[in-house]
């Protein structure tokens, strides 16, 4: 008699798993938790922007959104072989986060919250290491060749020669028994240089003379006066053109992109320069204005012919200083930024034409010769100029102190200091010994 309502109990449990509101509930605890998929990769040679997103399944036009929400923090234009990519994807493949790093220490993020991108950057802690490079030239040997033999990367060698080769000729001059020195200021994360800063170059030699090279930081961030220069404030930068901004990023460069506002592919005849609304624009040389007026793509817009024949262009200002036919000077103000035109924010477009009439990269330009430093810039270059020398006299008492202590016999294992590097601390930039 039991067994009959033992079945009977059974099916009404079954009955009650199979069609009540708990059934749905023990469902959703049962199914396992989706967890967002990640996509890692980097940028390979050869490859653009767009190639290396799509690598981490993002589409053109998704990508278009990124780059927007991106580029007033990250200049696309210097993307390099290596940089980092990160995307984050929900169980709906929607992409939720993206991050992009250049080097280890650092990373920019966005993430989808409620329908829009939100910007964040991580910075890991870092500290800077001075030290300082010396060298004879050899026969057989060169500048460049000595310098990579030190074990420098292929584009800091570059910066130090480029530098140089602005004051020595050293296809005519160069000879064995010349010397050089090198003061360099690298960023150092575990283990690892992420940054170099070429505070210090000379050059001594029977036939090229002695010649000396700055650096200078300016105090505004990104700033186009940031540079090497002579200790008398003469720039030695072989570009040589007056950007028509105090503070330089690029956040679309020239040549084939994606139109932030159209998505279609299109020649990008010129760079645009991040801006805040009312920044003032300079021209980049003296010439004369030939165009001021307003286009509905353009928006306010001028063009000044330079006295080689080649035009600069400055569009989507947001008001106008000067009128067709003015003669202007070099850096003299002419505009503010804007958005105006077919634009989606505040920027500068900058762009140029060969006296032929032909577009080209401006920032390629090699024309016009950069000021020497004035006023409070010159008085900040000499203050620089002073710690620079300074760093370099503590940096040779310390490897004299390491030749000395080298001599003391039996010392080493009686906690004998030995003073090898000059580090910097990132918040303060104070200089401390330390002690290994």
């Amino acid at each position: 008699m039991l067994f009959p309502y033992m079945a009977k109990f059974y099916l009404l449990i079954s009955f009650m798993l199979l069609f009540s509101p708990f059934e749905a509930t023990a469902s959703t605890i049962l199914t396992p938790q989706w967890e967002n998929v990640t996509q890692q990769g980097e940028v390979k040679r050869g490859q653009g922007l767009y190639q290396a997103l799509r690598a981490v399944q993002i589409d053109n036009a998704l990508a278009l959104e990124i780059i927007n929400a991106l580029s007033d923090e990250v200049e696309f234009s210097k993307l390099k072989v290596g940089d980092k990519l990160e995307a984050t994807f929900n169980q709906h493949k929607e992409l939720v986060k993206f991050s992009f790093s250049q080097n280890p220490a650092e990373k920019h993020i966005v993430k989808k919250i409620e329908g829009k991108w939100q910007y964040e950057f991580l910075e890991e802690k870092t500290f800077w290491n001075a030290r300082i490079l010396e060298g004879e030239l050899r026969a057989n040997s060169t500048l460049q060749s000595d310098l990579l033999a030190h074990g420098l990367s292929p584009s800091v060698v570059n910066e130090i020669v480029n530098v140089l080769l602005l004051r020595v000729n050293f296809r005519m001059n160069a000879r064995v028994g010349d010397v050089f020195k090198v003061l360099l200021h690298e960023r150092m994360f575990q283990g690892t240089t992420i940054q170099t800063k070429v505070l210090y170059t000379s050059y001594q030699g029977v036939r090229a003379g002695k010649h000396e090279a700055f650096f200078y930081e300016d105090a505004q961030k990104s700033s186009t006066y940031t540079a090497h220069y002579t200790e008398d404030g003469q720039a030695l930068i072989s570009s040589g053109l007056r950007y028509p901004l105090a503070s330089l990023h690029v956040r679309s460069g020239y040549g084939w992109r994606r139109h932030p506002v159209t998505g279609q592919r299109a020649m990008h005849r010129g760079v645009d320069l991040r801006g805040r609304r009312g920044t003032p624009v300079h021209a980049v040389a003296d010439g004369r204005v030939v165009n001021s007026n307003y286009n509905q793509f353009a928006g306010n817009q001028i063009a000044i012919r330079h006295r080689d024949g080649s035009q600069s262009y400055y569009l989507h200002l947001d008001r106008r200083s000067v009128k067709k036919g003015d003669w202007v000077r070099t850096y003299q103000v002419i505009g503010t930024v804007g958005a105006t035109g077919r634009v989606t924010g505040p920027h500068l477009h900058f762009g140029f034409k060969t006296p032929q009439g032909k577009w080209m990269n401006p920032l390629n330009k090699r024309m016009i010769a950069t000021p020497k430093l004035q006023g409070e810039r010159l008085a900040s270059l000499k203050e620089q100029i002073s710690s620079i020398r300074g760093l370099m006299i503590d940096l040779e008492i310390i490897k004299d102190a390491k030749y000395l202590l080298a001599q003391i016999p039996n010392q080493r294992e009686e906690s004998i200091f030995e003073w090898d590097v000059l580090q910097f601390d990132d918040e303060n930039q104070r200089v401390s010994l330390m002690a290994l």
